[in-house]
């Protein structure tokens, strides 16, 4: 997949929004309501290419376009995530219960890559594997994007192992 148009803001990608084409106020209106539409009329949302939609343009089926979106109010949580280690290619940090590792839903700066992209000045910091958010551990980030795959089929192929001991484990 080809890197997004818009620049990572406040640690967050942009949203990538695949079109069915047609009139994209029209779309993204209907679809997303009046944020969307003023995202657009206020110049926010880009194309693949990086050209600013405006109310004239149209798009084709399957084409996708790039905006910041709004973030909801989160519930601070409160455990630090102390790093590890840290070198030129990889950060590994002991992610706490309640955090979650990655932006999804209603959790997303209060997460363990948001938390440490901010921390660390690292932009392109991404997850090597996931805990769950109520599952505390170690977890293996990437510094760079050219990184993350191999470190990921490492996971995939249960090259490393993650051992998840506690209470109950093995137990109906």
């Amino acid at each position: 997949m080809k890197p997004a148009p818009l620049r990572v803001r406040d640690a967050l990608g942009p949203a990538r929004v695949r079109l069915h084409g047609g009139p994209v106020l029209a779309e993204l209106s209907e679809r997303f309501g009046a944020a969307a539409r003023a995202k657009v009329l206020a110049g926010e949302v880009v194309d693949a290419a990086g050209a600013i939609v405006d109310t004239a343009t149209v798009a084709e089926p399957g084409s996708h376009v790039y905006l910041y979106r709004d973030l909801p109010e989160e519930v601070p949580v409160p455990f630090e995530m102390p790093v590890l280690h840290q070198d030129e290619d990889i950060v590994v940090a002991d992610k706490p219960h309640f955090l979650a590792t990655m932006p999804r839903g209603r959790h997303v700066a209060q997460t363990a890559l948001v938390r440490l992209r901010c921390e660390l000045g690292l932009p392109e910091l991404s997850p090597a594997h996931r805990l769950d958010r109520l599952t505390a551990g170690v977890l293996l980030f990437t510094t760079r994007r050219e990184l993350r795959g191999r470190y990921q089929t490492l996971f995939a192929r249960g090259a490393v192992r993650k051992d998840l001991p506690g209470p109950g484990r093995g137990r109906c």
